[in-house]
């Protein structure tokens, strides 16, 4: 017996209610999908726009760290000497010669703020080129600017060796450097003196110049080491240093480590332990600091310190045991070997991450030559101070005298770059610290 099977397709109904899901799913899933590509292509634009504010900002700092370079250091072959190149000094500062004396500009750079509430300023600032070797290579003068919405810059050689392809001498080579800049906003720091940097040691008040060197011996392989006047002065001499050297054997003891060490005291004769004469001080953070000294140069075994097997350094001890702090290394120098060459001038700048107390300045000295220990160190004008240029404000409504921005230590941008509707930002402070003509 055969069995017959019912077949039927849909209905009219059912079809429609089919077609109505299939648009409600493929309606959510393009939706999804044009929301993920908006999403992906805004992602896109916002890492662009980012990454071009921080490109044009690496660029920018570049130049402004170098404004108002001066000098340079001469490799001179006909000699055993070197030589610092200053002849073109004149042309790093603005308008040092303007008749007016209330319009003499001795700064290295210009700013034309923005006055129609657009938020693009322009820079324009002086600097010198340096070849690879470090020698002199030119003047050039730089600009930051915007052109309606594009950033530009330019550069034009004005004294030395131009590279034609970069820094022309006869027009400003221009470059775009982005479009649509939305700001472009450069805040020179409030002016600071360099000349009134607080001085620190060896007294605080600065015309107190006179100190005296404390020998710490009699621990950790130290030795007693002679200074005259013992009392202190405006300088003082020390010798009679320990050695590390076998004179049978003709040859350094590497494994010894004799050595020096004087600190930082006020000039009198109070007898007493160095932990009690030596000048306490606190360095802070967010201060930048200078130890400064010079040390003239001595015509005996002195001029015998062999670089890199002989010690000398300053630095700091904590007065109540003598160990030095972890947060700073100690600072090499040593004696200086050309006569005439600024008495030997030495300067080192640094800053704290934490507060540090209690801590002496000293100086050690280790010889492992055979000759130098015998010689004579002079160590004169010993100070540290606390550079206040170094701690930058930045005033938006600052109106800086002409007078006063050679005294600018630092420049603020703020740059914001639109691509397809969105934002990329860049904050950034420039030290510029060869700006004026103290530096």
């Amino acid at each position: 017996m055969k069995t017959q099977t019912s077949k039927r397709g849909f209905t009219l109904m059912e079809l429609m209610v089919y077609i109505a899901i299939l648009g409600i799913v493929v309606l959510i899933a393009g939706q999804a999908f044009t929301d993920s590509t908006r999403f992906r292509i805004r992602t896109q634009n916002m890492l662009k726009a980012t990454q071009v504010a921080e490109n044009i900002g690496t660029l920018f700092k570049s130049d402004v760290a170098q404004m108002g370079a001066k000098s340079s250091k001469e490799r001179n072959t006909s000699a055993n000497t070197d030589s610092f190149y200053v002849d073109a000094i004149h042309d790093v500062f603005i308008d040092p010669d303007n008749l007016d004396s209330a319009k003499r500009d001795s700064s290295s750079y210009v700013i034309t703020h923005d006055n129609g509430g657009t938020g693009l300023d322009s820079l324009t600032l002086l600097r010198m080129r340096y070849k690879e070797t470090g020698e002199f290579l030119s003047v050039e003068k730089v600009a930051w600017y915007v052109n309606g919405t594009t950033l530009k810059r330019s550069c034009q050689t004005i004294k030395g060796t131009a590279l034609a392809d970069e820094c022309p001498k006869d027009s400003p080579f221009e470059v775009e450097m982005a479009e649509n800049i939305q700001k472009f906003v450069v805040t020179p720091a409030t002016p600071s003196v360099v000349s009134d940097m607080a001085q620190i040691l060896p007294s605080t008040t600065s015309t107190i110049q006179a100190f005296r060197l404390v020998p710490r011996y009699g621990e950790e392989n130290l030795s007693f080491v002679t200074t005259i006047p013992a009392e202190g002065g405006e300088s003082v001499s020390l010798n009679g240093f320990a050695t590390n050297y076998d004179y049978e054997n003709n040859e350094p003891l590497l494994d010894q480590k004799n050595a020096n060490q004087v600190f930082v005291a006020e000039s009198n004769g109070n007898i007493g332990n160095w932990k009690d004469l030596c000048i306490k001080v606190t360095l802070v953070p967010n201060v930048e600091y200078e130890i400064s000294f010079a040390m003239p140069i001595s015509e005996d075994a002195g001029r015998m310190f062999c670089p890199g097997r002989d010690h000398m350094a300053v630095g700091f001890r904590y007065a109540n045991d003598g160990t030095r702090p972890a947060e700073i290394d100690d600072f090499l120098f040593y004696p200086p070997t050309i006569a005439g060459a600024a008495e030997g001038n030495r300067s080192m700048r640094f800053t704290v991450k934490d507060s540090i107390k209690d801590v002496c300045l000293g100086f050690t000295f280790a010889s492992y030559s055979p000759i130098a220990a015998s010689g004579k160190m002079t160590l004169k004008n010993v100070s540290l101070k606390k550079n206040e240029s170094a701690i930058y404000e930045f005033d938006d409504l600052e109106n800086i005298n002409v007078l006063d921005k050679k005294n600018v230590k630092a420049m603020r941008l703020v740059l914001v770059v639109n691509q397809r509707g969105e934002t990329g930002v860049d904050s950034l402070v420039v030290p510029v610290p060869s700006n004026g003509p103290r530096d």
